[in-house]
């Protein structure tokens, strides 16, 4: 069986993986071609483990993580069976490659399963090694992460942050995947002051890796502006994100492409802002924020809608400009550039300014075949489906959300409709009403009116989607609750209302990838 200790082995697979999945480590050495081939096409309860540990790291190296699962759970059924305890060095191994595959197949509970006995054998062994300990707790609470309970990933991540430190260093990079997966779980969970204390050291980290006036110091500094976005604080987002620009305009040029990315986030910023319905055009729009990101020594500028409309549109039309200036251009980067000018022009209801992004963006994604975005070329991940931009949540979806959790439910609308070539929904039907058909009219009234999509396209040209689905959370009082509000439906338009008063603009919200209505955003 391999050695942890040999570099390029099963177990360096494993090392990598566990903590940061999402970059597939280097090729081991393997036999040559045809006893791969061979292997490969067997079945897995065929082949002794040298074969069975080549057919998986084929599989694993091209990316067929659930063809790699069978070859892993074999190569660990022989190393069970031949080692001489049953928490030996080569089942550990075996057993921490099958868990981070199977992870990475999105077999999360398999994995949980796999990363569990690990964790268990590792520290029954009487010998543990911390860093294997370190991957096999990253692995878990990625798991959990990915699978959006949150409160176990943070609980797994503290572990496994702890022990990285002790093994690696205190400032040590290694932790800055984990790091950064641990704030989303505790943004998620609405812990944001222990999220900025995590941001503030994911900062020093890199300031100790890169040196803050080095051009690799911007993207920490973007990805710490996009979070402050996202948790409404706009004006500290807009400081470092231009901070991240000015240091790639010093240092790379003003037509550097690394500037595509903190000028995309800085229109996201200003997006969201628009957006964002606790936001008002005054001096002190960030507030409610105050105690917990403001920075008492900066003077926090007032942006006016006009402004931030402004300030979003010339971020992308320059991104745009730089992805397509140079000579040998990313088609995948004008793709992405273009598409989200689309969107901008989508959202603020210009379609016939947004299909000419569009158009370029298709073109540009069609040179790009072979790029795969979560199993789909270019082409089918920006234009196969519409994509929903933004929609106006209705009044009242959250009025209970201060409630005890035992107190209230959460019971989603169901609709149906078709987007229009204009990106515009049509024909809505209610598919489940939660048993209140005025929450279900209330809800079909706010996404008919409100509701922006990039339509579908075929043939570089938009075209109309039916059975399009959307489902909206409604926090709901339980009958043996004391109701001291009013009810969530009151004032909704009468049944089959296509436009008889205007919408609530006040309540525009981005779409949120989560059907639970808990956000941090305000």
């Amino acid at each position: 069986m391999p050695d942890e200790a040999a570099p390029g082995t099963a177990a360096d697979v494993a090392a990598t993986a566990a903590l940061t999945p999402e970059i597939v480590p280097a090729k081991a050495a393997t036999p040559p071609s045809d006893t791969v081939v061979d292997a490969v096409t067997q079945p897995p309860a065929t082949l002794g483990a040298p074969d069975a540990f080549s057919a998986f790291r084929s599989h694993f190296d091209a990316g067929r993580y659930a063809a790699a699962v069978p070859y892993a759970q074999r190569v660990l059924e022989v190393a069970e069976r031949e080692a001489p305890t049953s928490d030996a060095e080569e089942v550990q191994v075996a057993l921490m490659n099958l868990a981070m595959t199977q992870y990475l197949a999105a077999d999360h509970t398999a994995a949980e399963t796999s990363y569990l006995r690990a964790i268990a054998l590792v520290e029954g062994s009487g010998r543990p090694l911390h860093a294997r300990l370190a991957r096999a707790y990253a692995g878990l609470a990625s798991s959990y992460h990915d699978t959006d309970r949150h409160e176990l990933a943070v609980s797994n991540f503290e572990q496994a942050v702890a022990l990285t430190r002790r093994h690696e260093g205190v400032l040590t990079d290694q932790q800055l995947p984990l790091l950064e997966k641990y704030v989303d779980s505790l943004t998620e969970l609405g812990r944001l002051e222990d999220a900025l204390r995590g941001q503030r050291y994911i900062l020093r980290v890199a300031a100790r890796k890169h040196g803050e006036n080095s051009v690799e110091f911007a993207p920490t500094l973007e990805k710490i502006g996009r979070w402050y976005a996202r948790v409404g604080a706009y004006e500290q987002a807009r400081r470092l994100l231009k901070r991240s620009i000015d240091l790639v305009e010093t240092l790379d040029g003003p037509m550097s492409p690394r500037l595509l990315g903190p000028l995309a986030t800085l229109a996201a910023c200003d997006r969201k802002q628009l957006l964002d319905p606790t936001q008002h055009p005054s001096p002190d729009s960030d507030t409610d924020r105050a105690p917990l990101f403001g920075d008492p020594g900066a003077v926090a500028p007032s942006y006016s809608p006009a402004m931030l409309v402004s300030e979003a549109e010339k971020a992308l039309a320059r991104a745009v400009a730089i992805a397509e200036a140079r000579p040998d251009a990313s088609p995948s980067q004008v793709a992405d550039v273009r598409t989200q000018l689309g969107d901008w022009y989508q959202g603020r209801g210009q379609p016939e300014r947004a299909l000419p992004n569009y158009q370029a963006a298709w073109v540009a994604a069609a040179r790009v075949p072979q790029v795969q975005v979560h199993g789909r070329t270019l082409h089918e991940a920006l234009f196969g489906q519409p994509v929903l931009l933004q929609v106006v949540r209705p009044d009242g979806w959250n009025r209970y959300s201060g409630r005890p959790p035992e107190q209230v439910e959460i019971r989603n609308v169901q609709l149906e409709f078709t987007v229009s070539a204009r990106g515009r929904v049509e024909t809505v039907k209610v598919i489940d009403d939660t048993g209140d058909p005025r929450r279900a009219d209330k809800t079909a009234y706010t996404v008919e009116q409100t509701a922006r999509y990039r339509p579908r396209m075929a043939g570089g040209e938009p075209v109309a989607t039916e059975r399009v689905t959307y489902s909206q959370p409604w926090i709901v009082l339980l009958t043996d609750a004391p109701d001291d509000s009013n009810s969530a439906t009151k004032d909704a338009p009468p049944a089959g209302s296509t436009g008889t008063r205007p919408p609530p603009a006040t309540e525009a919200v981005p779409p949120d990838k989560r059907t639970a209505p808990a956000s941090t955003s305000g």
